[in-house]
């Protein structure tokens, strides 16, 4: 018996290395399942990260029929299907933009003010475009006419399929001179 406690006191004997392949084996046999069960859980909890995390913004959004929109700034709500990384939710509002007619055709804005985000009004009185946050002034084509505003308000691409009028609504970075879609 001594003979044993020996061997097993001895770095170099037989049953010190069997417990180290053991220890070994388990510990590498543990790390696999581990990963198994760990790269699907790291995966779901970082698929937003690869993927965009909303939709609607590629696809025009129905604003109303042609004849709602003339001469003077008309403002809608747009709604759309939006999507994040695991549900879905339909007819949430994605935004608000002013429709008119400028020189015969559809123009609509952003009511997102490009200076610090807040809602753009229409005065019909001076037939501006207004700002309350900081008094920036937006003319009927956008431009801006004074204020902090550091560009025109945002264009947003309008359709119009004869009976129904479709805007591809975004939104854009603040605050920068350049139109930056976010």
């Amino acid at each position: 018996m001594a003979a044993s406690n020996e061997d097993d006191r001895n770095p170099g004997g037989a049953p010190m290395e069997r417990r180290t392949f053991l220890l070994a084996t388990t510990g590498l046999l543990g790390t696999g399942i581990a990963a198994v069960a760990g790269v699907p859980s790291i995966g779901a909890a970082t698929f937003p990260l690869d993927n965009p995390t909303t939709s609607g913004g590629a696809e025009p959004v129905p604003a109303g029929p042609i004849g709602r929109f003339g001469d003077e700034p008309t403002r809608v709500d747009l709604y759309a299907d939006r999507r994040d990384a695991w549900n879905r939710f339909e007819d949430v509002k994605v935004g608000s933009a002013w429709v008119l007619r400028l020189e015969g055709r559809l123009v609509a804005f952003s009511t997102v003010c490009p200076h610090l985000g807040c809602a753009i009004d229409y005065d019909p009185k001076a037939r501006n475009f207004v700002c309350p946050c900081h008094n920036s002034v937006f003319d009927r084509e956008g431009n801006v006419v004074h204020g902090p505003a550091p560009r025109p308000m945002d264009r947003l691409d309008v359709e119009a399929d004869g009976k129904l009028v479709k805007i591809r609504y975004r939104r854009f970075k603040q605050g920068v001179k350049e139109k930056v879609p976010l």
